[in-house]
């Protein structure tokens, strides 16, 4: 892209979007500007994130409640949907767009004492083959990414209708009723108490889901890459050590790709003791075009696998504290009226409540504990306790819990489908054998789950007729007048079931039924060994047979796994399915040769990947990386890398070189903005700065003059020369035709970070001020020559004026 000049020769300019003033200071590295909405996500030096509109409303915000940790690096989903925050713990919130709400986390426990250094996020096709020739049938101006971006809805671009295809590809969950979201608990899972959030998780649409994957890596300053497709679907840790034996300090310094293209663009530092040195690397993922439209198959299920069993522990965990919360009061009123029986009457409470209903006849200390220590208030609060508790856990169960084992049994069907149906593709890393161990599991807990329904209604019914006896009592032995009539005392008895009352007594109110389900016995208990729980062995028969002896009231004559062995058994299955699958993925994944670009520390860079050349070349991309050193901050050099792609495995082609030497200043920052077009800010002195338009791809009058760098005798190369060949210099009046907008003096418009939206049609840059508390959007798209104006200070106060108080509003936080 050449410079536009306006109507009298002068360079055109930019016009001022919007403007903002923070109420605290931007820390420069967390800006991230949406791909697809105009978005604007940053972080204050308070360590709280913020997602504003260009008017400067704010649409949510992010805090950090981690005392201690600060936010590391922020990144946009390709298509805009998520945000992902890294943090200083070495942890990765994924944050929604559409509710401001965490969808996911990412974390690691053998990553906790490292830093993480860069985040990356990338779309790629699953059969870049076949869109290629769509994009072809349609009007030149279209890319692949206009297609991802807008989820396939161009009926233009819609590939053939293929029935088995989309048969095969059904989703059944989209028919299953949804699941409900659970009380707020505090925890770390709060996730599940939103609707918005849930239905993020498990039911967000996935139109267009097998057509194209998404690619997340995490980058941490010891070298390991983590590796995430989908979102949640992690593939594993690579190190960049294995790229080469020198690597032994490097990090990842940026992260490029390109929807067409399934080798990804690295550039990783490497500091030694004598000297830094930046590197290319090619990092191949062949597991897109091998496991095709399987992988997203696979990694949907697999994700939607891991949330359902998240929301099953979640569910757990209130179920124990709903159930806890029912039985301890209940204890402590026990434990306080067998204290006073032992020491008067030489019984348990068991026996002189069982002789109370039986007999009538109240011991002493019995009386005394029911009218002055119990009395009225004592039993509204047991029977607010338990009855309440009973409902808890039965709504938690029956609401929760067993729609939750339905839908993973749904999600396991499929997997073992693939496993079964698609047995010589090996690469899946699926095994029969092993989901038919987590389908014992899950029968498991399925009937454990109906035996704690059929419990819970048992023992509540119990309690209702318990409660109503024990408040009749209360009433009896705390009144001085004389009985009631036969008749009416007849009357009142006829209303309770005194079977129910003396089986709770005697069972429940002691030690219910639903421990023997929720969790695993004391070691008093002298029952032969429970049954064993290996993940490879069957155990659904003999726990049926032991349930069933639990449900009619006798004792098994093996101790049960209760249900948090049942649910720690199936996430031991689960973690042992990923892996083999995440294992089978990671096989087909690799880094390329490394490619030495410089020597030094690199105080700015940016990177691009395009796809060049005609049908001969489709085989084939470019990568363009712009680098400036601290010591010189004049000189932007770039370096054109073209990989040969053959069969999902990369190979270096060519590499060019070429520097741009700027009059005496200093260039803040370099960002591509388009494949064509890559912006600098520049600066002659404190009081004067400058946006520039450079363009760099190869045309009729290019700027840059790219040298081919030759291979040395090993194979590799080395790009870190400038020769006069390669060198342009910028005088101030040949950089005059490239200059886009200038910036007035002071503090509050002096430039010290630039990021830049690049998605078509509605390019901006949004620039932060050194004050570090201004940010303005500028719209990097040339206006109509009609509409130029020439002073660009003329242009920031029309827009001041135009856009009254709604562009210059306050930080509201």
């Amino acid at each position: 892209m050449s410079a536009d000049n306006g109507p009298d020769g002068e360079p055109v300019r930019l016009n001022v979007l919007a403007e903002k003033v923070m109420h605290k200071a931007v820390k420069l590295d967390n800006i991230a500007y949406c791909p697809t909405m105009d978005l604007i996500a940053l972080t204050t030096i308070d360590e709280q994130t913020h997602v504003y509109r260009l008017n400067g409303q704010r649409v949510f915000g992010i805090s950090n409640k981690k005392p201690g940790c600060s936010v590391s690096q922020l990144r946009w989903k390709p298509n805009g949907q998520l945000l992902a925050i890294a943090y200083s713990d070495s942890t990765v919130s994924l944050i929604s767009a559409q509710t401001g709400k965490p969808v996911h986390q990412v974390l690691h426990a053998d990553q906790s004492d490292r830093k993480i250094c860069c985040l990356g996020w990338g779309q790629n096709y699953t059969d870049s083959e076949s869109t290629r020739v769509r994009l072809d049938n349609l009007r030149v101006d279209t890319t692949s990414d206009d297609t991802l971006n807008s989820g396939s809805q161009n009926p233009n671009t819609d590939r053939p209708l293929d029935l088995p295809n989309d048969l095969a590809f059904l989703d059944v969950e989209e028919v299953l009723p949804r699941l409900s979201t659970l009380p707020a608990s505090g925890g770390d899972d709060e996730v599940f108490s939103s609707r918005a959030s849930m239905d993020a998780i498990f039911h967000s649409s996935r139109k267009g889901f097998d057509e194209s994957a998404d690619v997340l890596l995490i980058g941490y300053d010891d070298g390991t890459i983590h590796l995430s497709l989908y979102d949640f679907f992690e593939i594993g840790t690579f190190n960049t050590i294995q790229i080469s034996p020198h690597h032994v300090r490097s990090k990842l310094l940026s992260h490029s790709s390109h929807s067409l293209c399934f080798t990804h663009a690295l550039l990783v530092t490497n500091s030694s003791i004598s000297q830094d040195e930046l590197y290319f690397v090619p990092f191949d993922l062949r597991l897109i075009p091998e496991t095709g439209r399987y992988l997203a198959l696979l990694a949907l299920k697999s994700t939607r696998l891991q949330n359902v069993l998240r929301y099953i522990k979640e569910v757990q965990v209130q179920i124990y504290r709903e159930f806890n919360a029912s039985q301890d009061l209940p204890r402590k009123f026990i434990r306080n009226c067998e204290e006073a029986l032992q020491e008067k009457d030489q019984c348990d409470f068991v026996t002189a409540a069982y002789h109370l209903v039986l007999t009538g006849n109240c011991f002493p200390s019995m009386k005394e504990w029911l009218v002055e220590e119990l009395g009225d208030r004592g039993h509204k609060r047991w029977d607010k306790a338990v009855a309440t508790g009973y409902e808890n856990v039965g709504r938690l169960v029956h609401e929760h819990l067993i729609p939750a084992l339905q839908r993973f049994s749904v999600l396991l069907s499929r997997l073992r489908g693939l496993a079964k149906f698609q047995e010589h593709i090996t690469y899946l890393g699926l095994s029969v054998e092993q989901l038919d161990h987590m389908f014992d599991t899950l029968n498991c807990l399925q009937l454990l789950a109906h035996s704690v329904l059929l419990s819970v209604s048992s023992e509540s019914r119990q309690f209702a007729f318990f409660s109503r006896w024990l408040k009749q009592e209360i009433e009896t032995q705390g009144t001085t007048a004389p009985l009631a009539a036969p008749d009416d005392s007849s009357d009142q008895d006829h209303n309770l079931d005194y079977v129910q009352i003396l089986e709770f007594i005697q069972g429940a109110m002691l030690q219910s039924r639903l421990i023997e389900f929720l969790a695993n016995q004391a070691e008093s208990d002298h029952r032969p060994v429970s049954i064993p729980v290996e993940q490879n062995v069957s155990i659904y028969e003999e726990y049926k047979k032991e349930i069933r002896v639990c449900n009619e009231g006798g004792l098994p004559e093996k101790r049960l796994p209760g249900m948090d062995t049942l649910i720690a058994r199936l996430d031991n299955q689960c973690k042992s399915l990923f892996t083999g699958i995440s294992g089978a993925q990671k096989r087909k994944i690799k880094f390329g040769d490394p490619i030495a670009l410089r020597r030094g520390i690199i105080s700015h860079s940016d990177m691009r990947m395009v796809i060049e050349g005609g049908v001969e070349d489709k085989d084939e991309c470019t990568v363009y990386i712009a680098t400036l050193l601290d010591n010189n901050f004049s000189e932007v050099m770039v370096h054109r890398v073209v990989l040969r792609v053959c069969n999902g495995s990369s190979s270096t082609k060519t590499i060019e070189c070429a520097s741009l030497r700027l009059p005496t200043g200093k260039v803040k920052d370099v960002k591509f903005a388009d494949d064509e077009t890559m912006i600098l800010v520049y600066s002659e002195d404190a009081s004067l700065s400058r946006l520039l338009y450079i363009p760099y791809r190869k045309g009729p009058r290019p700027l840059f003059k790219l040298e081919s760098i030759p291979a040395t005798s090993e194979g590799s190369y080395l790009g870190y020369s400038t020769t006069k060949s390669n060198l342009t210099e910028l005088s101030n009046n040949t950089m005059v035709p490239y200059i886009r907008y200038t910036f007035p003096a002071g503090p509050s418009w002096a430039p010290a970070k630039l990021e830049v939206n690049g998605r078509k049609g509605r390019r901006a840059a949004c620039i932060i001020a050194e004050d570090l508390i201004h940010y303005r959007i500028l719209d990097i798209d040339p206006p109509q020559l009609e509409d130029c104006v020439d002073d660009p200070v003329e242009v920031s106060e029309k827009n001041e004026k135009s856009a009254g108080d709604t562009t210059m509003l306050m930080d509201d936080t």
